[in-house]
């Protein structure tokens, strides 16, 4: 039996942590939780930096800084109920090409109380648009270490779905809105559910739970309730 460290063993050594929200996953006819995605208002990409570069600086490492960033979810989500994992964690299109992010991640897991089964790596659309081939081996070896994967294509959904990307990936993120207007996500869509991925809707309402699980849709972050 591995030992398990408090998260707040390693957080403390951390920069001070963002302030997370968390959003729950919910089933869109029955209402069951799913799970939760975090939102922080910190991203990789987004970060400043100022003054010379003297080296290579753990901070503009995107492997040493997802790890880190997991460790603050875990810290911030400590001691929650199971209906609340997965935790789907918005991930750095930088990290994927990261030859060290999978091994550093899961260093990262193992000194908290979480498993990497609880862990739902979230990559943006934009990540595969140069050729899935290229990433399905980083997909892969995420995926052997215990990691979920998921796909946010609320913006842009230019991945294809070939056969080797179809099983590694758990969740795709989508925005409801554009169902009607764009038949290539609605073929995505039908596709990723005849997979077993996992299909969660932003922007869906309540009402519209049984057109949606028609279509291969059946969960939904904050659905709306009609007015």
């Amino acid at each position: 039996m591995r030992q398990v460290h408090s998260p707040l063993d390693h957080q403390s050594r951390l920069s001070p942590a963002p302030a997370f929200r968390f959003h729950q996953v919910v089933h869109l006819l029955s209402g069951d939780p799913l799970g939760q995605i975090c939102e922080s208002p910190v991203q990789f990409e987004e970060r400043a930096a100022f003054g010379p570069v003297t080296g290579n600086l753990p901070d503009s490492n995107p492997a040493k800084w997802l790890s880190d960033q997991l460790v603050r979810v875990a810290s911030a989500t400590h001691g929650q109920s199971i209906g609340h994992r997965p935790i789907l964690v918005p991930a750095p299109l930088a990290a994927l090409a990261h030859s060290n992010t999978a091994v550093a991640c899961d260093a990262a897991i193992r000194r908290t109380s979480l498993c990497q089964q609880e862990i739902c790596l979230e990559f943006a659309d934009a990540a595969f648009a140069g050729g899935v081939t290229d990433y399905v081996s980083r997909v892969g070896l995420l995926r052997r270490h215990g990691f979920r994967i998921a796909i946010d294509m609320r913006r842009s959904w230019q991945t294809p779905m070939n056969d080797a990307l179809r099983l590694l990936v758990d969740t795709i993120r989508i925005d409801a809105r554009a169902i009607d207007t764009n038949p290539d996500l609605v073929e995505i869509v039908e596709v990723a559910d005849a997979s077993g991925i996992l299909i969660v809707a932003e922007h869906a309402h309540w009402r519209d739970g049984e057109y949606l699980a028609d279509l291969g849709i059946h969960a939904a972050s904050r659905p709306k309730a009609d007015a």
